[in-house]
């Protein structure tokens, strides 16, 4: 008998009463026991009762099992959860005593925060060791990197622990520009008043650029800075936004310092978040839960500018902490890293009085700086500029800013207030919809703001007022009805004194009749920019509004695909913006289909696909239900098993029986009909399990020594094969193993297979059978595997099969392919798989932590799920996965394969649960049939996309062969002679560089090789083939390629030439510029090698190295203005653009002719992978970039954010890209598959989209969703 719980006294606190309320579920329930819940619930006894045992709030997702395994309503006791959840969360804050939270929140760390300053030891080694080499150092990053705390939590703070006095600063300086930064700070940047050994510290260098207004002020601030480059003894140390880094070109001298020395402030790893975590807690005594720590390192991992987000919500949690201990009920109560800042600005919000609610509303859009291109960033303010805003009283607006940094969502510093963080702009909803809906306003207001200013410093000098545009704008925007309130005292002062002096001027010119037409014109102008500022009001109204809803689109794309592709077409038909083309593209891409979910929603019914994924059979205690899953019906409607439920063993298909225990035996229940008949059998101690195919039963039964694995046939109930196997070590009985809860086990089992929770297993053998019951895998810890011929009763001899674990056999890693003709084995790094019939094994699947497997037919595919996404490899080409489908923390039980169909469906759900929904993908590109065995060496494409270029090798005649064709029709236009070339040791084309490009026109072909082995033949040829007469016309012979021919080819100006070059780091050839008139060499470019682009206007070329050159002099621009070494590049086809990619993954974008660099496109991916290719779109609107591991992802070139997903592609290396002439269509050419076409035009998008959803928005629905936006039908 277990022991007695101890009492509960429920008015000793929320997490007590909630206890006591679970124990009294469980009584009402029969008193059934923890061990018989653990075998509904797939949690140990243990776990559900430490639920009820009182000393803190258990998760949610325990809840619901402990709930579902008394049979208590789910939903209800849901809300429960977070109603408690919500009293400890007042409770802790009410009982904070002032002891310190261990961690910061949205507030940076300050200098005397460095002990609790973990994770960023390694790059705080970096920063030191370039501060004490260079006199300037820049530090860049995103939002939300860390660069202000690296500097005082890290850089600052270990300057001032330095042993040595001598190395320790005489003086450190910190600063931030502020509006005026020349004038506030000329006395702290003066070299001749600063000590020696000074470090100045420049934190938040953008505001330069959002804060000063003055270009002149702005370009003295910065000469300040560089001219204590020359100071002996000073040391400078400035920090800006990543996407402000590029302003830095527009200084000369500043951009000469960045390039010398810039430190990028990179996201942290998960040994780094793992000390930030961790680290804290336990220096403040406080213990963090291993599966909490994980799991915000799995959240974070993906999140832009995650750190602040992931600090808010430590500290969220902190408060929210059951004794000593963090836990993850308290980090799923203050809303996990994405919904924190939003739970506690809303909680905020909700607590505020109306009239409060509009005071904060004022506070909050004070603190901001709208956006021009880039992102809305944090304005400073004085304390006595927000307190006096509106009608409310100081006290009032006092006590909101207190309850404002009380949440820390502000700080207040001595007099000045500002956001804590940035994160705060992007993670309140509430605040972005105020923001977009008043961005017009808040710009002419923050004019208005620096108006006032002058005004006030020049003594109220009449002549700095407001007049003519300027002033009917900022009547418009703020003089209007309660929009004065919006106004400080001095700036309502500055309004009124401009209006007043217009009205006097209008009285004079009243009195001059020879001025009254300029006064009627100007009554015009004002009253024409007031209505043009009405309806840009309206318009702005909108376009909020569609941001709005492509924003909630995005967030149901996981969840309800179907509804998100409706809201992102009535996005983008009531605005066309970059955020609505972005989710309407998105859309029409969606990789998820359909969600079916069963309604039966009882946690302890059971479910499974069929073995193509059609159909699903739903095993509950009332009905058993078949479903068509992608129509939603249901195909037929049987008995439920009633109390067999609980002694069912796991289904394995969607057969019409089931193994059962009755009376302590194993029996066959006949879905159909309801009745159960026993199979003869002395005992099954140790588990049943069905077969994939639902014909055949496996039953394990072993004594102390020997297990037996036997197969049944249900139907004739009779053996088909018996294997004895004499087993040693840990016995694999189990002592808690009994008739009641043995189907548990096998559940166990199955859950494990399926990614669940770390249940304690057995070690004991296992067996698999294939799809079509022919082979038997045996899988015996610490022996070989063992191949079963299960019709001939033998085992196969397979030498080449590996011995196998403890840990793979308890968790079934072994897996046939649908058609038995392959197997696969797991291990810590990834999967094996052979060909059973040869043995042969393939390249191997590499990737850690997969936990679902399924083999497509003829082993050609794999797909598998690893906790955070579902995952497709292609066997012939393993070392990238060509689909991928980011889940949304549901955990995947099954998978099912089609790719001749092109569909892939998964069972998702909770961890806890059978998974209730089964999810319908697409695999696109992924699945196609076009993949070539042999890939090709390079392609590339002519203008507008019309033509392209193939380099194909023939490893058995030795030769390369060229083709080109019509993208448009595939039609081959032209096959230019193969070249040679030798075979390297490998076997294959390796030892030879293809040279190829085509014209302007897309009408002459330069092509040829760079061999690099002399001995096997001349070392390079290079010829110009005529596409349309099928000819050659130019062969450079030996004596013109030279001693050292090259390795690239690009048409020149007028294509009347071709630049040369030579591989990067092979030799010292110079690039020449060869005329293919004149047949000579007009022009050697020293230093220029690898890919070269020339600019649309033939006047600058770009080398691979990074250097810029100037033509027709070859000419090299400064080492300054250049990308650096690059990957990729390409020029906008209006020349006003250059995109530069490089081996991590980045996008740098310039002025096209590098004059300045104009900001950074992230590679959007957590792991890096180098830029293959790029192409800009007719209009430079658009550019794509593709990566080395076959991803393609469309950006918005103003806004520098992407459009839609990731386009769907085969997965293969992509070589080269190419728009159409009107934009409509993106071609791409990959390594495997030549030509892939992309129809992005919005038009045909929005009718893609028509056709999936079926039908667009009613007129209730829009109203729900886009309130006091005019209707639109979406969809004919």
């Amino acid at each position: 008998m277990g022991r007695r719980e101890r009492p509960l006294d429920p008015t000793a606190g929320p997490v007590a009463q909630f206890a006591c309320e679970l124990r009294k579920l469980r009584q009402e329930a029969g008193g059934v026991t923890y061990r018989v819940m653990a075998a509904k619930a797939h949690y140990s006894a243990a776990t559900l009762a430490q639920a009820a045992a009182g000393d803190r709030l258990p998760s949610l997702s325990i809840v619901l099992a402990y709930v579902g395994a008394c049979g208590g309503d789910r939903a209800e006791w849901e809300q429960r959860w977070h109603e408690t959840a919500r009293e400890v969360s007042e409770q802790a804050r009410e009982a904070e005593d002032g002891s310190e939270p261990p961690y910061r929140g949205l507030a940076r760390f300050g200098i005397d925060d460095h002990e609790w300053f973990f994770g960023r030891d390694q790059l705080v080694d970096q920063l030191m060791d370039l501060v004490g080499r260079k006199q300037l150092v820049t530090v860049t990053g995103p939002s939300g990197s860390g660069k202000s705390s690296v500097l005082r939590a890290g850089l600052i703070a270990r300057m001032q622990r330095t042993a040595s006095r001598q190395e320790q600063p005489a003086v450190i300086r910190v600063l931030t520009p502020g509006p005026n930064p020349a004038r506030t700070h000329a006395g702290i940047l003066d070299p001749e008043t600063a000590p020696a050994r000074t470090v100045i510290v420049v934190d938040q260098l953008e505001e330069v650029f959002t804060l000063c207004a003055d270009p002149a002020e702005r370009a003295r601030f910065l000469d300040l800075l560089c001219a204590l480059r020359s100071a002996p003894g000073i040391r400078v140390v400035v920090a800006i936004r990543a996407d402000f880094y590029g302003h830095l070109t527009r200084h000369r001298r500043i951009a000469e310092a960045a390039q010398d020395a810039t430190l990028l402030v990179a996201p942290m790893n998960h040994r780094e978040l793992r000390e930030a975590i961790v680290r804290p807690a336990a220096l403040g005594g406080l213990v963090v839960e291993r599966a909490l720590t994980a799991r915000i390192i799995r959240d974070v991992a993906d999140e832009a500018g995650g750190l602040p987000l992931m600090s808010h919500a430590l500290l969220e949690t902190w408060r929210r902490r059951s004794g000593r201990v963090l836990t993850e009920a308290a980090y799923d109560a203050a809303g996990g890293i994405r919904g924190a800042i939003t739970r506690t600005a809303e909680d905020f919000y909700g607590r505020l009085t109306p009239e409060q609610a509009e005071t904060a509303r004022r506070i909050l859009l004070r603190l901001v700086t709208p956006g021009q291109g880039n992102q809305d960033t944090r304005r400073p303010a004085d304390r006595g500029e927000i307190t006096t805003l509106g009608p409310a009283a100081a006290s009032d607006a006092d006590l909101v800013l207190d309850r404002l940094a009380r949440d820390r969502l502000v700080t207040i510093d001595r007099d000045t207030v500002h956001l804590s963080h940035e994160a705060v702009l992007s993670a309140w909803p509430r605040l972005r919809a105020w923001i977009e809906e008043d961005r017009d306003r808040l710009r002419t207001q923050l004019h208005l703001t620096e108006a006032t200013h002058t005004w006030q410093t020049l003594g109220k000098d009449p002549g700095s007022l407001y007049r003519g545009v300027r002033l009917s704008v900022a009547e418009a925007h703020c003089a209007g009805p309660g929009r004065r309130d919006d106004l400080t005292p001095a700036e309502r002062e500055f309004l009124t004194a401009s209006l007043a002096a217009r009205a006097r001027d209008r009285r004079q010119r009243h009195t001059r009749t020879a001025a009254l037409s300029v006064l009627v014109v100007l009554s015009l102008v004002a009253a024409l920019t007031a209505w043009q500022q009405n309806r840009s009001g309206e318009r702005g109204r909108q376009e909020a509004e569609a941001r709005r809803v492509a924003a909630v689109a995005d967030s149901l794309r996981p969840s309800d695909p179907q509804t998100a592709m409706r809201l992102s077409l009535a996005a983008w038909q009531v605005a066309d913006l970059p955020e609505t083309r972005s989710a309407l593209l998105a859309a029409a891409s969606e990789q998820e289909q359909d969600v079916f979910t069963d309604p039966d929603s009882s946690p302890a019914t059971m479910r499974r696909l069929s073995a193509d994924g059609s159909t699903l059979i739903s095993i509950g205690a009332d009905h058993v239900t078949h479903w068509d899953v992608s129509t939603h019906r249901r195909l037929s409607v049987l008995p439920g098993l009633g109390r067999s439920l609980d002694g069912a063993a796991s289904p394995r298909t969607d057969a019409g029986w089931l193994p059962v225990f009755v009376d302590n035996r194993v029996a066959v229940r006949d879905l159909a009909t309801g009745r159960s008949s026993g199979l003869p059998l002395a005992d099954a101690d140790n588990g049943v399990e069905m077969s994939p195919s639902g014909r055949l039963l496996t039953v394990y039964d072993r004594n102390d020594t020997q297990l037996a694995i036997q197969l049944w046939d249900p139907q004739t109930r009779r053996k088909r094969l018996q294997i004895e196997l004499e087993v040693t070590g840990r016995r694999a009985d189990r002592t808690d193993v009994t008739w009641e809860n043995l189907s548990a086990l096998h559940r166990t089992y199955s859950t494990e297979r399926r990614g669940g929770h770390d249940h304690e297993v057995p070690g004991v053998p296992d067996a698999i059978l294939s799809a079509d019951d022919r082979y038997l895998a045996v899988c015996v810890p610490g022996q070989r595997l063992q191949l079963w011929d299960v019709a001939k009763k033998r085992r196969l001899t397979t030498p080449w099969l590996p011995r196998v674990t403890e840990r793979q056999c308890a968790r079934e890693q072994i897996e046939f392919s649908a058609d038995s003709s392959h197997l696969a084995i797991a291990d810590d790094t990834g999967f094996r798989t052979w060909s059973i019939m040869t043995g042969r094994e393939l390249p191997k699947v590499v990737h850690s932590g997969l936990s679902i497997v399924e083999l497509g037919e003829g082993g050609s595919f794999m797909a598998a799920a690893d906790g955070s996404e579902i995952l497709v490899w292609r066997l012939a080409a393993p070392q990238y996965p060509v689909y991928r489908h980011r889940l949304s923390g549901e955990t995947v039980k099954e998978i099912r394969l089609d790719t001749r169909a092109g569909i892939l469906r998964y069972v998702g759900g909770p961890a806890e649960s059978w998974g209730p929904s089964v999810h319908t993908l697409t695999l696109g590109p992924a699945g196609s049939t076009r993949w070539t065995d042999v890939p090709s060496l390079a392609s590339t494409f002519g203008p507008d996309g019309a033509t392209m270029a193939t380099a194909v090798p023939d490893p058995d005649s030795k030769r390369i062969q060229f083709r080109v064709v019509d993208t448009r029709t595939g039609k081959t236009l032209a096959g230019p002679p193969s070249v040679t070339c030798p075979v390297s040791d490998a076997g294959t084309l390796a030892s030879c560089q293809v040279l190829m490009d085509l014209d302007s026109t897309g009408e002459m072909l330069a092509y040829g090789v760079r061999r690099f082995d002399p001995a096997t033949g001349p070392p390079g040829s290079l010829a110009t083939y005529d596409v349309s007469r099928r000819r050659i016309t130019t062969v450079l012979g030996a004596d013109e390629l030279g001693a050292s021919p090259p390795s690239y080819v690009t048409f020149g100006p007028q294509d009347h030439s071709l630049l040369l070059s030579d591989i990067p780091g092979y030799g010292s050839a110079p690039a020449r510029i060869w005329d293919l008139r004149r047949r000579t060499t007009t022009r050697t470019i020293p230093g220029a090698a690898g890919r070269a682009v020339l600019h649309p206007d033939g006047d600058l070329v770009v080398s691979q190295q990074g250097r810029a050159y100037q033509l027709p002099s070859g000419t090299g621009l400064p080492a300054a203005q250049g990308p650096g070494v690059t990957s990729a590049a390409a020029f906008s086809p209006d020349g006003r653009y250059l995109a530069a990619g490089d081996s991590s993954g980045r996008v740098v974008l310039w002025e096209g002719h590098l004059t300045r660099r104009l900001g950074v496109l992230a590679s959007g991916t957590t792991h890096s992978q180098y830029v293959s290719a790029l192409a800009y779109s007719p209009d430079s609107r658009m550019l794509a970039v593709a990566a080395d591991e076959g991803t393609l992802q469309l950006w918005d070139t103003a806004s520098h954010q992407p459009i839609g997903t990731p386009l769907p592609t085969p997965g293969d290396t992509i070589n080269a890209l190419s728009f159409n002439a009107d934009g409509s269509r993106l071609y791409a050419s990959g390594a495997r598959t030549p030509l892939q076409t992309y129809d992005i035009a919005l038009d045909t998008a929005a009718e893609r989209v028509c056709r999936r959803v079926t039908k667009g928005l009613t007129p209730l629905e829009w109203r729900l969703h886009l309130p006091g936006v005019p209707y639109q039908q979406t969809c004919p």
